[in-house]
C-alpha cells in the first residue's frame, strides 16, 4: 500500500509502540504475518511481542490513536493512556485558546488603528484581554505558546504587542509574580510600543539601515508612549513605567534617560527581554527572523550589560533550547520538527521526521534522540542548525492539527 494513501499515518519503530495505538500498516504484507486484520489497535502485550518478532517498523495511524478515547482507557499500559490523554487535552486547549487569541489579536489591531488615528486608548479592552489570556496561561501555558509561534508578517505592529504581552505573562509566571502583577505585566507588554504609532512609516519600515537622524526620531517612541499613556487616567502607572524604560540598559547605555540597573523598573527589565527576543525572532521588512535557539543566544551574551540576568535566565527555562515547534536540520541532510524535550535531556528533543535530504518531503517518521538512533547509513541522528519558523515553507501548525505533533508532551 503507498503510505500517501494514508495521510495521519507516522512511521514508528516496533521499540516504541505502545498499547493504545492504531496500526494501519506494517513494513511486510499482512499475509506474512499471523495478524487476521489489516489494521488494529494494539490492546495487548502479546500483540507488541508480536510485532516486535515480525516488523522492524508499522505506521501508525494518529487519528485512530486518538478518537477511541474509551478503548484507550482500557489498555493496561500507563503509557499509552496517558498518550492518549495528552492528546485530546491539548486539542481540547486548543479550541479554547484559540478564540482567546483570534479576539486578543483583533483586540490588539483594533487598539492600536484608534491611537493611530489620534482616538483614545481603549484601556477597559486591554484589560479584559490581558485577563482573558493571564486566566488562560495559568491554566494551560503551552496552548498560547504554542499560538504565539504563528505569525503573520502583514500585521507585526499589533501582534508583537500581543506576542509581548503572552510571553512576559507566561515570564512573570516562572518568575513566580502573583495573578495580579501577572495582569500589570501583561498590560505592560501590551501597550510597551505604543508610542512607535508616532514614528513615520517610511522609519518605521525602512528596509535598510537607519541613519543617525532616523535612530534618534526612532527612539522617540519611548517618550511617544510615555505621554500618550500619561493622558490617559486608565493606564496604569507601571504601563507608563515600561513604555518610558523598555529600552534602557543594565550598563546606563540604553535610552531615554541612560538608567542604570538599579534604576530600571523591574517590569521593564521584564519587557525588554521579552520585546527583544520577538524583535529578533520575527520577520520584519528589514531582516529575516532567527531561530529560537539563535535569539536565546543573543539574550545571553548581553546578560549584565543590556539585560537583566535573572530574567533572562528564567526565560531561557521556559522557552527551553529545544521548544515544540522548532525546525531543525540534521547533519545527514534531512529537516525534522521538535515535538518535546526532556528537562534531563535538554540536547537531546524528539523529532517528527518531515523532509528528506533532498528537502523533499517523506512520510513523518518519530526519532528520539535520547534512543541515540542511526540514519539508513547508520550513522547517529544529530542536529545540526535550528532554523526559524516557516523554514523550508514547513507548517508547523497543519501537523499539530493532524494530530502529530502534541507541544511537550513526552
Amino acid at each position: 500500500m503507498d503510505t500517501r494513501s494514508l495521510p495521519h499515518t507516522i512511521e514508528v519503530a516496533v521499540d516504541d509502540l505502545s498499547i493504545g495505538m492504531y496500526v494501519a500498516r506494517l513494513d511486510r504484507p499482512w499475509t506474512e504475518t499471523p495478524f487476521l486484520f489489516q489494521g488494529f489497535l494494539i490492546r495487548e502485550q502479546q500483540e507488541l511481542r508480536l510485532l516486535k518478532e515480525h516488523c522492524q517498523s508499522v505506521w501508525v495511524d494518529a487519528k485512530q490513536s486518538i478518537s477511541g478515547v474509551k478503548q484507550l482507557g482500557q489498555a493496561d499500559d500507563l503509557a499509552a493512556r496517558r498518550a492518549a490523554i495528552a492528546k485530546v487535552n491539548f486539542d481540547n486547549r486548543m479550541k479554547q485558546a484559540q478564540p482567546i487569541w483570534d479576539a486578543a489579536r483583533e483586540s490588539s489591531l483594533r487598539i492600536l488603528n484608534a491611537v493611530k488615528f489620534g482616538q483614545t486608548l481603549d484601556v477597559a479592552t486591554v484589560k479584559e484581554v490581558v485577563k482573558e489570556c493571564v486566566d488562560h496561561i495559568l491554566e494551560s501555558p503551552s496552548a498560547m505558546l504554542w499560538l504565539a509561534r504563528i505569525k503573520d508578517s502583514d500585521e507585526y505592529t499589533a501582534e508583537h504587542c500581543l506576542r509581548v504581552g503572552i510571553l512576559s505573562i507566561a515570564l512573570g509566571r516562572e518568575l513566580g509574580l502573583m495573578p495580579l502583577e501577572l495582569e500589570q505585566v501583561g498590560i505592560c507588554g501590551m501597550l510597551h510600543d505604543v508610542g512607535k504609532l508616532k514614528v513615520p512609516d517610511e522609519i518605521l519600515n525602512k528596509p535598510g539601515r537607519l541613519t543617525e537622524e532616523e535612530f534618534k526620531i526612532m527612539q522617540l517612541h519611548s517618550i511617544e508612549g510615555r505621554k500618550l499613556l500619561l493622558a490617559n487616567g486608565q493606564v496604569p502607572a507601571a504601563a507608563v513605567d515600561v513604555a518610558y524604560a523598555h529600552h534602557e540598559r543594565m550598563d546606563g547605555g540604553g535610552y531615554p534617560r541612560g538608567l542604570k540597573a538599579n534604576q530600571i523598573p523591574y517590569f521593564a527589565k521584564i519587557i525588554a527581554v521579552v520585546d527583544a527576543y520577538d524583535a529578533i525572532n520575527s520577520d520584519r521588512v528589514y531582516s529575516k527572523g532567527r531561530s529560537t535557539m539563535e535569539a536565546l543566544r543573543i539574550l545571553f551574551d548581553e546578560v549584565n550589560t543590556q539585560f537583566d540576568e535573572e530574567v533572562v535566565l528564567a526565560f531561557i527555562r521556559m522557552v527551553g533550547i529545544f521548544p515544540p515547534g522548532e525546525i531543525v536540520e540534521l547533519t545527514n541532510g534531512q529537516v525534522a520538527i521538535i515535538t518535546a524535550c526532556s528537562p534531563d535531556h535538554k540536547l537531546k528533543p524528539r523529532l517528527l521526521m518531515v523532509l528528506d535530504s533532498d528537502k523533499k518531503p517523506c512520510k513523518p517518521k518519530v526519532i528520539d534522540l535520547m534512543r541515540n538512533p542511526t540514519d539508513p547509513s547508520g550513522q547517529p541522528y544529530r542536529v545540526g542548525e535550528v532554523h526559524p519558523t516557516g523554514a523550508f515553507g514547513i507548517d508547523i501548525e497543519a501537523y499539530r492539527r493532524e494530530g502529530l505533533i502534541i507541544p511537550g508532551h513526552l
